[in-house]
């Protein structure tokens, strides 16, 4: 059976990665590749990576397991036996893809696999720790925020993409005598329009929802209570 690991800084808890890796359906979709569970369990998982040298395809079977810390989902298909995993040690999150697979450049598919895993589980964890004290759902697609600021907002449209499941929505969001809407686009967070007494702006970001950071809304200073609406599209 061949391995490739992934080591990530980690500022969230086990819990949290517990709840986000709970849910496999939402989190398979929320993956920087293509991913789906279906079904009950054993799930249906579909997982399809498309790279300039290479694609992997597998189908199968899906079990989840929780054990010491660690999230492991086992996947078994006609090509053979995928494992993935995810674990907290300390202030790093741990991630493994195993398989006995019959496969080219095996090796180089496991790697993407757990990079791509990794990051997901990581920020959606992080993000997930982040934000479920600060809001309170008011009915549907909207929400109610507290002590909000700025630097939530990449944490906030992560936990808010997580629990869609889809990649193309808009955060509107009022209070404070100030009105915001941002954007995302299959992924990747596009603009972000504000608006208050001291005038307008509109500021582009075009960066992937998994990289955006807190400093690329540091310029909206946010602060407060908000009511907040999300559009699908």
């Amino acid at each position: 059976m061949e391995s490739r690991t992934a080591e990530m800084p980690f500022s969230a808890d086990w819990e949290a990665v517990r709840w986000v890796t709970s849910k496999p359906r939402e989190l398979f979709k929320s993956l920087p590749f293509e991913a789906e569970v279906s079904g009950e369990e054993p799930f249906d998982v579909q997982i399809r990576i498309r790279r300039r040298l290479f694609k992997f395809e597998f189908s199968g079977r899906m079990n989840v397991a929780f054990a010491d810390s660690t999230a492991t989902y086992v996947m078994k298909g006609p090509k053979g036996l995928l494992i993935l995993s995810a674990s907290v040690d300390g202030d790093v999150l741990l991630s493994r893809a195993s398989a006995d697979l019959v496969e080219r450049f095996l090796g180089r598919k496991l790697e993407a696999l757990v990079n791509g895993f990794a990051l997901a589980v990581c920020r959606f964890s992080e993000s997930y720790r982040r934000i479920v004290g600060k809001i309170l759902p008011t009915g549907e697609g909207a929400f109610y925020t507290k002590d909000m600021a700025s630097d939530d907002l990449p944490h906030l449209l992560r936990y808010l993409r997580f629990s869609l499941g889809n990649g193309t929505f808009s955060l509107c969001g009022k209070g404070n005598g100030e009105e915001f809407r941002i954007t995302v686009e299959n992924d990747v967070v596009k603009s972000i329009e504000h608006e208050s007494s001291g005038g307008s702006a509109i500021v582009e970001v075009n960066k992937p929802l998994l990289g955006v950071g807190e400093d690329d809304f540091s310029g909206l200073e946010l602060g407060g209570e908000y009511f907040l609406s999300v559009l699908r599209r």
